[in-house]
């Protein structure tokens, strides 16, 4: 995932080492899913949902796990075609520990997933804060 520009300051001066470091560690595949980076796959739904389809070689893989449950051809695969890029994932979500125990290669649907409820309370949290300050500059409404 992209760093905000906000969070530049909190990563240090050799995050691409850091970076370049998790990829060769991981093989250049998802920690997660085993899916290869920069690779194109089709990710699964209907009654392939849960699967990926890589479009070079036809393989098709468990989604969670990477394990493989054979090939098969486009043309019988459901599925949106996707080019898969890894990120690195700070496992405690702070960008200051680069620790390589705390950090993990995934693609970005298991980057999504890892961070999801982290997301989803920052969202509470943000949306809670413009509320409070919302009500500091409204106008008092009359009693009735």
């Amino acid at each position: 995932m992209p760093i905000k520009p906000e969070n530049r300051a909190r990563y240090p001066d050799n995050w691409k080492q850091i970076r370049e470091q998790i990829l060769e560690r991981a093989g250049n595949c998802c920690e997660q899913c085993k899916v290869r980076n920069h690779s194109i796959v089709q990710r699964g739904w209907l009654n392939d949902r849960d699967t990926y389809r890589d479009v070079e070689d036809g393989t098709v893989r468990d989604a969670e796990t990477g394990a493989w449950l054979g090939w098969v051809r486009e043309s019988d695969y459901c599925g949106d075609a996707v080019k898969i890029v890894l990120t690195i994932a700070h496992l405690d979500h702070e960008p200051e520990n680069c620790d390589p125990a705390n950090l993990r290669a995934l693609c970005q649907l298991h980057h999504l997933r890892y961070d999801a409820k982290h997301h989803a309370a920052n969202a509470r949290e943000t949306r809670r804060a413009r509320k409070a300050i919302g009500d500091l500059f409204d106008e008092p409404q009359p009693i009735e």
